[in-house]
């Protein structure tokens, strides 16, 4: 029967050296023989992990599951523990948390002493990697020459065209982003998320500028708008999550700035959560079904801030056929497009339309 860090190992395609788990239960074997965990030990859980950084592949994945394999063997010993056995399992958990650690930093220190010496130039998209993870350490933030900072400004993004970003993409970012320790860059899901350190007074969206604008100069194919999220230095993982729900919700409601913060999304935020709120919002544009004309004519409109000459010249039509056009959108729906309520009605109603139903 396999153990359960062996098992999580399995689930996973990344993972494929047995080495670390077979040393987490090497190291359970010694604890038993009351023996510390020897050097040769941490030498071969730090093999794989120099193979992986020859090849360029990550190992955040590969700590994440031996972590969590180590916690579910430790359940699995508590589960079964006999009356008696209960201070012997606390010495466990607390012998097996110090020596996970410190096989882990090994490991990591290894890592990225292998992708200097190959010029593989991955260290910081490897940090970031981890920081997302939870499971940064002070030797490899040394190693890609970032000094941790309390909170960070989270940034998630697509690649123009709905290319899937890869590591020679990441590369490319954390290139950018490496002068002056302005950021560290790596893959989340679809989309490329950057990690910049708030060391500074001014705001989130002027350091968010600064950033997005050395990406593009670096020829990154960012797709707009950028979401962006404001996290303390322990909720990175939520936080980029969080950033790739707002890039989302910012581009359903089409706004036009390049980086969205997520106090700019509420409204969306909650459709997001409110399928009901989301149909009743869509549903507002219902009457004009039959008529494409008249919703781009309103998707116009608000894309260019109620100016009706530049509208009228974007839809290549006259000033007048706009004006029948808005009287019209009144109306089929009892609601005049461009008093304040109508906007802020229309506006929210177009963004659910581009929602997916039940989100």
């Amino acid at each position: 029967m396999l153990s359960p860090c062996e098992a999580v190992c399995d689930a996973v395609p990344e993972l494929t050296p047995r080495a670390l788990p077979q040393a987490l239960d090497r190291a359970i074997e010694l604890f038993r023989g009351k023996q510390d965990i020897t050097d040769g030990d941490l030498m071969r859980c730090t093999e794989p992990a120099v193979r992986l950084a020859e090849h360029g592949v990550r190992i955040s994945p590969l700590l994440q599951a031996w972590d969590l394999g180590s916690s579910t063997l430790l359940a699995e010993y508590w589960a079964r523990a006999l009356p008696g056995e209960q201070r012997e399992l606390a010495a466990l958990t607390h012998w097996i948390t110090r020596t996970v650690s410190g096989i882990t930093t090994e490991v990591a220190a290894a890592y990225s002493h292998t992708l200097k010496q190959t010029g593989l130039g991955l260290p910081r998209r490897v940090l970031a990697d981890m920081m997302v993870s939870g499971s940064v350490n002070d030797e490899l933030a040394a190693a890609a020459h970032h000094e941790p900072a309390d909170r960070y400004l989270v940034m998630a993004f697509g690649l123009l065209g709905g290319t899937a970003p890869g590591p020679a993409t990441v590369a490319l970012g954390a290139a950018a982003l490496a002068a002056d320790d302005a950021g560290l860059c790596c893959q989340v899901d679809q989309h490329i998320c950057v990690l910049v350190p708030l060391r500074s007074p001014e705001t989130p969206a002027v350091i968010g500028g600064r950033v997005l604008e050395r990406l593009r100069q670096a020829d990154l194919p960012v797709r707009l708008p950028v979401g962006s999220v404001v996290a303390d230095r322990e909720k990175l993982d939520d936080a980029a999550q969080r950033a790739i729900v707002v890039e989302s919700l910012a581009a359903a409601a089409e706004l036009a700035s390049p980086v969205v913060e997520e106090s700019e999304i509420i409204s969306e935020m909650a459709m997001l959560r409110d399928r009901s709120y989301q149909e009743e919002m869509a549903g507002l544009i219902d009457p004009l079904r039959q008529h494409p004309d008249l919703i781009e004519t309103l998707r116009t409109l608000y894309s260019m801030d109620l100016d009706r000459t530049r509208t009228a010249r974007r839809l290549n039509v006259a000033r007048r056929t706009l004006t029948y056009r808005m009287e019209k959108i009144e109306q089929l729906t009892g609601i005049n497009p461009v008093r304040t309520r109508g906007i802020q009605s229309f506006t929210l109603a177009l963004t659910a339309r581009n929602l997916p139903a039940g989100t």
